[in-house]
């Protein structure tokens, strides 16, 4: 149903002939939230479109020929051990100086098309090919993460065989050297600030309230809310300055109609401060009717330099 269709008329007629001043008082809010609604999404398209596809100078590693190959899950230091899963291929570890990339056997035709499954998060079928192999690669990060710095590779990184996994190594040896030294005993956490959706328009009763007296109390409802909101936001922009403080990078990103969401790469000696300051701003935010709510400890998955999603 379309905007249009959902405003009702008789709330228009009732606003422009009883209460005029009120009328031009919530189009002004209602032409305000367009424009920041709007802004959000002119400002999610441009960021899109900046980081849009790769260059198609790289190289693709993936194999779209069926037949035995190599899925390569992630790269740490070669002094690293293998991880245990339970529930994945054979792992194994090829190393090239100082550097290794956790591989294991598999049938490439098993990531073949794996696009046409791709959706919403919550619209992929748990159960599905997607599904399994997402987590199955997740799994192999962290159980190398638990013990290892480590720089995820692109989900479906699959390559013919050993000689092909160690050039990956050979070709961004250096930054990857670099990365993992800076990365070594920090984890990424999420927080992410939700407001609670908008209370639906009442209709005036037919009997009791004038048409006056309704939309001057609903614009005392929408000023209500439009004030926590604005609060909230201040909450949120001064936590984010004191969680940028404690972190070695963050990363912000428009996900309507999340208020806030974010990722840091914290220290882990600087996480119990970064939890405290979590757990400082919850009762103010849930006074706004705000939720608060972190996730993690993460491998730092949106930290990683364009140059080095490798498998891209």
């Amino acid at each position: 149903m379309t905007a249009a269709a959902e405003f009702d008329p008789e709330v228009t007629a009732l606003a422009r002939r009883h209460a005029p001043e009120v009328w031009d008082a919530a189009l002004q809010a209602a032409k305000s939230a367009a424009v920041e609604v709007l802004t959000r999404r002119l400002t999610e398209a441009i960021l899109t479109s900046a980081t849009g596809p790769r260059s198609t100078e790289a190289p693709d590693p993936v194999i779209p020929d069926p037949g035995p190959g190599l899925c390569a899950y992630a790269i740490t230091w070669s002094h690293a051990e293998v991880p245990e899963t339970g529930a994945t291929p054979a792992l194994r570890l090829l190393a090239h100086e100082d550097l290794a990339v956790v591989v294991a056997q598999v049938d490439v035709g098993m990531f073949a098309d794996l696009e046409k499954e791709a959706g919403p998060p919550d619209s992929v079928d748990p159960g599905s090919r997607l599904a399994v192999l997402a987590r199955q690669h997740d799994a192999v990060v962290r159980a190398v993460f638990e013990a290892y710095p480590v720089l995820p590779l692109r989900f479906g990184t699959v390559v013919r065989d050993d000689r092909a996994a160690v050039l990956l190594l050979e070709d961004h040896r250096a930054d990857v050297s670099e990365w993992l030294s800076r990365t070594d005993g920090h984890r990424e956490w999420g927080v992410r600030v939700a407001l609670p959706e908008p209370a639906p328009a009442r209709k005036p009763p037919p009997d009791g309230i004038s048409g006056t007296g309704y939309l001057n109390a609903r614009a005392r409802e929408l000023n209500g809310a439009q004030r926590l909101q604005t609060h909230a936001r201040s909450v949120v922009s001064t936590l984010h300055d004191s969680l940028s403080r404690c972190s070695a990078a963050d990363a912000r990103r428009e996900q309507p109609p999340a208020l806030f969401d974010a990722s840091y790469l914290v220290r882990q000696d600087q996480e119990e401060t970064f939890q405290a300051l979590l757990r400082r701003v919850e009762d103010d935010l849930a006074a706004a009717g705000a939720t608060l709510r972190s996730t993690g400890p993460w491998p730092p998955y949106s930290f990683t330099p364009p140059q080095l999603v490798v498998g891209s």
